[in-house]
């Protein structure tokens, strides 16, 4: 996990008012409720009194109730009442279950992993997905890290064989390059995949910028855009459950249609061909070891790996910048230093070696600029 960093967990409409939803994430059980307006709540699952799962209790005058011995906690986490000491008694200050900020916004409920703060950044999201969109949207639990789904959709080079029958009709089994950005927490990805006539495939660093949009947009730290157009878009989150499992969800975003509820049933018929494709995609990647990427897993990389190098380079830093208490360089495109210290077009094995330092290359330059 990657600290100080807000992770989509969930859809807003698996939250129901008048219930407590438990929800494993982020390697702990939580538990979820709403208050009389609707607003959320997540705090561990866990009584401090005994060990009790609060998700087997019930909620009660805008608290939630331990199944247990009846002792009661609000939002915030602080014990406002315990039965066996009567209803006047004051609640000692070490009844107080831990507690996690969320939001709510386009859909989701995003958690803060990383400790409270007076301002928070603001979510990570698309912009430019308003309300002129529909979107019909699948949850498929995997048996992998959520790291491992994110490289599946960051891999450029699977499509001809996981998807042969499905996205990945063609052939184009050639990659060239593929032009990466990043830019303030986004990689962005511009595929360029073509049948194999015999010529060789353009090396990533020989890639010209692209006029188009690019097809991917991979929004730290577990938001991800598939852009097949202006009005018709797939956008998944990959909800980390812990060190074995994850939760993918997957929208489809469209305006096409004009009637509306044409449009929302096209945006449902839609998600169940996603269910498909994941589907495709999840019996290959449940079976990868370890079940968490890195870059110091004994793993190779060819050229079209590139998405994933920067994902997990980036990761890393964001990771080591977090435990300093520090903040990377943001606001410029940059690319990894992977592209300096690895020569894609000559690499035997394309392997990144764990002492990689993260500097950043500026494409205009030619010399790496050093973080420190």
């Amino acid at each position: 996990m990657i600290p100080n960093q807000w992770y989509a967990i969930a859809e807003s409409k698996e939250i129901k008012s008048g219930k407590v939803t438990p929800l494993r994430r982020i390697g702990e059980d939580l538990v979820l409720w709403r208050d009389d307006m609707g607003k959320l709540s997540c705090m561990l699952d866990l009584c401090p009194h005994r060990g009790a799962a609060l998700s087997r209790g019930k909620l009660v005058d805008g608290c939630i109730e331990c199944p247990f011995h009846g002792f009661r906690y609000d939002a915030e986490g602080q014990g406002t009442f315990i039965p066996a000491n009567g209803v006047n008694a004051e609640v000692p200050k070490v009844f107080r279950v831990q507690t996690y900020t969320v939001r709510e916004e386009h859909g989701f409920v995003w958690l803060w992993y990383g400790e409270k703060r007076e301002n928070y950044p603001p979510l990570p999201f698309y912009d430019d997905l308003n309300d002129s969109f529909v979107y019909g949207s699948v949850a498929v639990h995997w048996k992998s890290h959520y790291t491992r789904s994110i490289e599946n959709q960051l891999d450029v080079s699977h499509l001809p064989f996981i998807h042969k029958n499905t996205i990945g009709r063609g052939n184009r089994t050639l990659v060239n390059g593929p032009y990466v950005t990043l830019e303030n927490d986004t990689i962005s990805v511009w595929v360029d995949n073509r049948t194999d006539d015999g010529t060789p495939p353009t090396k990533p660093t020989k890639m010209p910028m692209p006029a188009r949009p690019p097809l991917l947009i991979f929004k730290f730290p577990n938001i991800w855009q598939n852009r097949l157009g202006d009005d018709f878009r797939i956008v998944a989150a990959f909800a980390p459950i812990d060190d074995e499992n994850s939760m993918v969800y997957v929208r489809t975003y469209q305006r096409v249609k004009r009637a509306t509820r044409l449009r929302w049933w096209m945006a449902q018929l839609t998600s169940q061909f996603n269910r498909v494709v994941l589907r495709e995609d999840q019996r290959v990647v449940e079976t990868q070891r370890p079940k968490i990427a890195g870059l110091d897993i004994g793993e190779r990389f060819i050229p079209g790996d590139r998405p994933i190098a920067l994902f997990l380079i980036h990761r890393r830093a964001l990771i080591q910048a977090a435990e300093k208490g520090i903040s990377l360089s943001a606001g410029q495109e940059v690319v990894a230093a992977a592209d300096a210290q690895i020569d894609w077009s000559v690499a035997e094995d394309g392997e990144i070696h764990p002492n990689l330092p993260y500097d950043l290359l500026r494409r205009s330059r030619q010399t790496p600029i050093s973080n420190n």
